[in-house]
């Protein structure tokens, strides 16, 4: 199994990435944008119970 992957340029390697660490960066903002998903849509419901479905 591979963890880290080097990062090169110009045929140096300057730096190291760790895969779990990015899976679990990527996971986080995932969870993010879920839960403003949720507070968008918690909104809209709110709006549409005070003002109504029909809006026109």
């Amino acid at each position: 199994k591979f963890r880290h992957l080097p990062v090169v340029e110009n045929g140096e390697v300057i730096a190291l990435l760790d895969i779990t660490k990015c899976l679990y960066d990527a996971i986080s903002k995932m969870e993010r944008a879920a839960e403003k998903g949720s507070a968008i849509a918690a909104a809209v419901e709110g709006v549409e119970r005070q003002w109504g479905r029909d809006f026109s």
